[in-house]
């Protein structure tokens, strides 16, 4: 992956380090939209790792500036897919990306608060694709105000209404969530089973300079202390688990941040009844 800046503009270019065959993309982000996280990144890898999974009609939740949907749709038996975001300024962009990258004719962004459109053109394309897509692709951030695992359970729940029998999701769920959670959502929203993992970083730190990752170690302690499910955390060159108000503590006291690892997961759908 090459990244290129100057004044005006910031380009990124995926390349075959990061996508297989797939590449090379270019993308485009102007100024005030996202560049690629290493989420991303694990994300676009279990896309050209497993190119097996992704066939016909797909949605990219909170599909920013659209470079998971403009690498999957790279793939010969992808047919169509739909990105919904909510930033405007991002859908203008990943427009553009999907032009610049020669799929603008599998691809389309609709501006949207998870998979609710925000303009009536968008309805109308949500409501075509009830029951008919085939995969769904997501990176959700951590959500406020709760465990910060809320828009992943918002992405499973949210495409029942979606998914053919056997259809299924791409999940981006980071290590320090812990078992539990995950484990969580194919018990607690009904259709899924869990099939792993199919993309994971090795052991990586959850830097703790940067004051948003702070922020979030500081939500999961609290979490924990009214009661919530445990996190997973590693010291480095540790070989077990820390909980969140561990890895805090130790970052307080020695300033080392803890590890986790950047992951995607399967989770495959079945209609009852």
């Amino acid at each position: 992956m090459e990244r290129r800046d100057n004044h005006l503009e910031d380009w990124t270019v995926l390349t075959e380090e990061t996508i297989g065959n797939l590449g090379p993309v270019r993308l485009h982000h102007p100024p005030g939209t996202f560049v690629l996280t290493p989420a991303s990144i694990i994300g676009l890898e279990a896309v050209h790792r497993r190119p097996d999974l992704l066939h016909g009609t797909g949605i990219d939740w909170g599909s920013g500036t659209g470079c998971l949907a403009i690498v999957a749709a790279k793939l010969d038996d992808v047919s169509r897919i739909v990105g919904l975001e909510i930033s405007a300024s991002d859908v203008h962009v990943a427009c553009e990306n999907a032009v610049l990258n020669g799929v603008a004719d599998k691809v389309e962004f609709h501006q949207a608060d998870s998979y609710t459109p925000l303009y009536s053109k968008g309805e109308e394309v949500l409501s075509q694709l009830r029951g008919q897509v085939d995969f769904i692709l997501a990176n959700p951030p951590a959500s406020e105000d709760d465990d910060g695992f809320q828009f992943r359970r918002d992405v499973l729940a949210g495409a029942r209404e979606y998914l053919r029998h056997q259809g299924i999701v791409l999940l981006n769920i980071s290590y320090q969530y812990g078992c539990e959670r995950i484990q969580s959502l194919s018990t607690e929203i009904n259709g899924f089973s869990h099939g792993g993992v199919l993309a994971s970083t090795e052991w990586v730190p959850f830097d703790l300079a940067r004051e948003d990752l702070l922020h979030c170690l500081e939500l999961y302690a609290a979490e924990e202390e009214r009661g919530g499910a445990r996190y997973a955390f590693r010291g480095e060159g540790e070989t077990g688990s820390r909980s969140a108000r561990t890895a805090l503590e130790r970052y307080r006291r020695t300033g080392q941040s803890p590890e986790s690892k950047w992951q995607s997961h399967l989770f495959t759908f079945s209609k009852t009844g």
